[in-house]
């Protein structure tokens, strides 16, 4: 394989790094500066004589966003090459920290400070935090058309862990990298030798990222010994400032990853937590599953009024279906449904299968009949579509056999077909919703949600939690392959 031709970086690639972060920091100021005028406003239109304080401009328009722009570059929020959703962590982090600060600072330079609500306090919070997410996103948005500010980078591997990172970075949301080359001495990915330039000899690797001008490697090739590894980040370190190495920890719980330094023996330790084994995550979720409940279930009451008469006018039967499902331990519980099926659901779906073997394929390999599905009433199509026969769950949420965000409830039928994921998945209750309910719902095999469930339980955080609450709202909202 010949090589392609070797281009340098140009002018505007050069000082991506280097403009990127102010343009940030400008969307920053403005976000902030509204924010705290849109707060401000509420809380004077709401109680006008009792919120009115005089407030310096100084401290409005120099010392809060200050504040801010300091707790976001702190936290890591202006980084490039970091997953959408960790700068949306970091954001809010940021934001937290910054609100406290910004009002106990006030507290300190203002003598009268009393009637500074603690409705300004909420809506600076909310507004502030809404709003740096969106001046983020439409920067991402106008930078990703226009093509700029993308890290330049070189990729030392030409094989599937290389292609898995690039399509990552692809559709990250966030801003992505350009592609300047990629380095290897035999390419295995097809993708990769269709889109960008290929470079043969990784013992030539320095001279063609010299020659590139690019500043971050990414060395892809996981197979590398610890010798070779070595030898070849020594080899580029000194012509780039960013090199990143992939270790072959794939199917290693990364999301609760510590790393631990020992500097003096160049050694590093990761340390994998098991977060839902203790006793004060497990509290933290309890108190998140009880909160956010009790919030849903104000707008879900009507809602649930509605589909108790929609099910039971729509076909004969009783309107709820309660079946046992597995619990946490493997104790079986009683899970609350609205019916969508017909009574006899059973035996219409064996004659349908005997019928089409083709159908019976299907079931035997998701557990379920995607396109058509004889048993569903026409109430329960609409409301499978939409997830409302799921919202009785909220009652076993609030009992304790059920949490917001989960592992799918299995039925006990299905614990031979579980297998060696069974004793982890009863780790911890079930949930409404979840990681493979939002990643493919129906789309999924049966091995696949229990794979995405083993997944949910090894990385499990309240931040994955609300993350996967949003992702349902908008799964829902748009009936992608609702379950």
């Amino acid at each position: 394989m010949e090589d392609n031709k070797i281009t340098k970086l140009s002018l505007m690639d050069k000082l991506s790094s280097r403009i990127l972060p102010f343009m940030v920091t400008i969307g920053d100021y403005i976000a902030i500066i509204l924010a705290e005028n849109i707060a401000l406003n509420i809380c004077s239109y709401i109680n006008p004589s009792k919120f009115y304080v005089y407030i310096p401009n100084m401290y409005l328009c120099l010392w809060v966003p200050a504040i801010f722009i300091f707790f976001l570059f702190y936290a890591g929020a202006h980084k490039k090459m970091l997953p959408y959703w960790e700068i949306i962590r970091n954001i809010f982090c940021a934001n937290f920290y910054s609100v406290i600060a910004s009002i106990f600072i006030l507290y300190l330079i203002h003598e009268d400070t009393a009637q500074i609500s603690r409705l300004y306090v909420i809506l600076l919070f909310f507004f502030s935090f809404i709003l740096l997410c969106l001046m983020r996103k439409l920067l991402v948005y106008i930078c990703n058309k226009l093509n700029i500010f993308k890290e330049p980078v070189v990729f030392i591997g030409g094989g599937k862990t290389a292609e898995t990172v690039i399509r990552f970075y692809d559709h990250n949301s966030y801003f992505g990298i350009k592609v300047v080359g990629i380095i290897d001495d035999d390419f295995a990915s097809d993708y990769l030798k269709r889109r960008y330039p290929l470079f043969k000899g990784v013992d030539r690797a320095r001279q063609y990222i010299e020659k590139t001008g690019v500043q971050t490697a990414i060395i892809a090739k996981t197979r590398l010994d610890k010798t070779q590894l070595l030898k070849l980040i020594n080899s580029i370190q000194t012509v780039v400032k960013n090199v990143t190495f992939i270790p072959n920890l794939v199917g290693t719980p990364i999301a609760n990853l510590d790393i631990r330094r020992i500097y003096r023996h160049d050694m590093v330790l990761l340390n994998v937590k098991n977060n839902l084994a203790y006793f004060h995550n497990r509290l933290i979720k309890r108190i998140f599953d009880l909160v956010m409940g009790l919030i849903i279930c104000i707008p879900a009451v009507p809602i649930l009024i509605l589909c108790y008469f929609w099910v039971k006018f729509d076909s004969k039967g009783p309107v709820f279906f309660n079946a046992k499902r597995i619990g946490k331990g493997g104790k079986e519980f009683t899970c609350y449904k609205f019916r969508s099926m017909y009574v006899n659901s059973d035996e219409i779906l064996q004659k349908y299968l005997a019928e089409n073997p083709k159908a019976k394929k299907e079931w035997d390999e998701f557990k379920k009949l995607h396109d058509y599905d004889p048993r569903v009433t026409k109430a329960g199509r609409i409301m499978r579509r939409t997830s409302l026969d799921e919202l009785p769950q909220l009652l076993n949420v609030l009992k304790g056999e059920m949490s917001l965000v989960g592992p799918r409830p299995y039925l006990p039928r299905e614990i031979k077909d579980m297998g060696e994921f069974y004793k982890i998945i009863i780790q911890t209750v079930p949930g409404i919703t979840g990681y493979w309910q939002v990643n493919g719902r129906s789309d999924v095999t049966f091995e696949g949600r229990l794979k995405m469930d083993n997944w949910y339980i090894h990385n499990w955080s309240v931040w994955i939690d609300m993350v996967l609450l949003f992702k349902t709202i908008k799964a829902v909202f748009f009936s992608k392959g609702a379950v």
